[in-house]
């Protein structure tokens, strides 16, 4: 991105956006607020027709993604770019998909704790509804209808891993909420099963798979296999149902034929290629289409599609049997034909890293999910994920300034509202911070970790001011960093050197502008700033920073590149 001359460069972006988005949606009124359209992308425009529900079969997605579609990718000629949803500033907009919270607002551990939850939890010593079984999934459960009228889908552990499936759920959720995707409300609930009564409707299946009024035999098959405390009660994770109509999942390619804001290639969207650094760092293996909602708003004249990640239950350390397919979790594909080559001609004499993993303090609780083998380069999901496989250096970097943001005090408050006790909740702390440091360290040291770029008028001169993301998320302190800036000034770019920046107000980097002879407001003048983070020997790539001089002290920003090398701009 190089910004040509001319101050209405970022309004020429946005109408074009704009536009973009009134072709794919026809005449229907704006109905969420577009202030500014490089950071609200206008894919919630309503439009008529319903979409029709999407039915995603585990088994043939399964089978497509692992045999399928490698074999079709292997003769195909498309090599993946960049992604394609980002604006000037290196970020993907706020969208349907996509929402800025912590990565550039900030939150408090209170905020990230409360998740997408905006109600109490229903009143536990009153009666609950159960209207219908659990659709799928591998933890058992059921839909109920609770006391305070609202719809809610039960979730409980199972019996061998103790507390973990609950918790991940609860955990998982505020994690992905925070760095911006949408979720549902999960929070921990302990309960009596004498509070349930059955809708005469609900339904559930007999041994024949035929339906059948949902009965104690029904629900005994749940709760023969939930987490009963000594009081008698159950400890369960009561989702509430999400806003919307659901239609069924989104998919991680392609786009939706029946949805007219849906113009981009999911699998060249920055927020689901990034993704996959979030579900390393949880160890989000089951990141799959079955794995998400999309749902149909309300609003006039019909509606729009949001798109809503569900089912955290497999994060942090789901074991599976026999050991041997578990300790590759994260490690490898279910069916990983690039090992499995190198395992036949090699007589499977490669020692793997999942091959020496074992079981950490808490045991089975947290399973294989640890610290010491985790490479944030070598992550793997179940199965191949078609966004995840295209994710470039700069998707994964973006995810990574996201994750900065989440201190000791963000990782203490999600795992408190788990409520698994002290012992297994110091240990999930542990692993999170250990997994999390890894992930700023490989991510945070190649391209620039400089984001958010401003202006600051300091008296008769002007600052550009750039956020260390590094030195937010503790990969290096204040003291070890140094910075060095350059400048092209004008339309013939002339170099030019500038004041050596300092750390400013914490973990701000700032330098000074330079001031071009007969820049003003009715003819502005072009200039680029880049700046380089260094730590001793070690230094970043440059941020590269779009600025227009009006005059005076009166500078705008107008974008922000990440090269990968000091190459000049061209």
């Amino acid at each position: 991105m190089t910004p040509g001359r001319g101050p209405s460069w970022p309004q020429v972006l946005g109408l074009v956006l704009s536009a973009l988005g009134a072709a794919a949606c026809g005449a229907a009124p704006v109905q969420f607020p577009l202030k500014d359209p490089l950071w609200v992308d206008p894919d919630r425009r309503p439009f008529a027709a319903e979409p029709e529900e999407y039915f995603s079969p585990f088994a043939w997605d399964g089978a497509d993604q692992m045999v399928f579609r490698p074999i079709s990718r292997f003769f195909a000629v498309d090599p993946a770019g960049e992604a394609v949803n980002v604006n000037a500033f290196d970020e993907p907009p706020s969208s349907s998909w996509f929402y800025h919270r912590i990565g550039r607002y900030g939150m408090t551990p209170a905020q990230v704790a409360k998740s997408s939850c905006t109600t109490p939890l229903p009143d536990a010593e009153k009666t609950w509804t159960v209207i219908g079984a659990k659709p799928n999934g591998f933890n058992p459960g059921f839909l109920l209808k609770a006391s305070d009228g609202q719809r809610y889908l039960a979730k409980f552990d199972g019996v061998v891993q103790g507390p973990r499936a609950t918790a991940a759920d609860v955990i998982g959720s505020r994690i992905y909420h925070a760095a911006g995707y949408y979720v549902p409300c999960n929070r921990i609930i302990h309960f009596r099963r004498d509070i349930l009564v059955y809708d005469p409707k609900a339904k559930g299946e007999n041994e024949k798979g035929d339906k059948e009024p949902l009965s104690d035999k029904h629900l005994d098959k749940v709760f023969d296999k939930a987490l009963r405390l000594p009081d008698g009660r159950y400890r369960a994770n009561l989702s509430l149902f999400v806003e919307g109509k659901p239609i069924g999942p989104w998919t991680y390619q392609g786009t939706r034929s029946d949805d007219p804001n849906d113009i981009i290639p999911h699998e060249d969207r920055r927020e689901l290629r990034g993704m996959e650094v979030l579900a390393a760092w949880t160890d989000h293996f089951d990141s799959r289409e079955q794995n998400t909602l999309a749902a149909f708003i309300k609003a006039p004249p019909g509606g729009y599609v949001r798109h809503y990640m569900i089912d955290f239950g497999d994060t942090f350390g789901s074991i599976w049997e026999p050991p041997m397919l578990g300790r590759r979790i994260g490690h490898a594909y279910y069916l990983d034909f690039g090992y499995l080559f190198e395992d036949f001609f090699t007589l499977g004499l490669i020692e793997r890293r999942w091959d020496t993993v074992r079981f950490g303090k808490t045991e089975r609780v947290f399973g294989y999910y640890d610290i010491e083998t985790f490479d944030p380069d070598n992550y793997k999901p179940g199965y191949p994920n078609p966004a995840f496989g295209r994710k470039s250096e700069r998707d994964a970097a973006w995810m990574a300034r996201i994750l900065a943001r989440f201190s000791d005090a963000h990782i203490r408050a999600m795992v408190d509202a788990s409520q698994m006790g002290d012992r297994l909740g110091d240990e999930l702390v542990r692993l999170l911070r250990g997994r999390r440091d890894k992930i700023l360290r490989r991510y945070l040291t190649r391209l620039s970790p400089l984001a958010w770029p401003k202006v600051e008028r300091r008296g008769a001169a002007a600052a550009l001011c750039l956020e260390d993301m590094a030195v937010v998320g503790g990969v290096v302190t204040k003291a070890e960093r140094g910075y060095r800036a350059r400048a092209w000034l004008g339309e013939d770019r002339t170099p030019a050197l500038l004041n050596t920046p300092a750390l400013n107000e914490g973990s701000w980097a700032c330098v000074g502008l330079p001031a071009l002879p007969g820049a003003s407001t009715s003819a502005p003048e072009y200039l680029i700033v880049d700046v380089v983070a260094t730590s001793g020997s070690q230094r970043t790539a440059p941020a590269r920073a779009h600025l227009y001089h009006l005059g005076g002290t009166d500078y705008r920003v107008v974008g922000l590149e990440r090269p990968s090398n000091d190459d000049p701009p061209g």
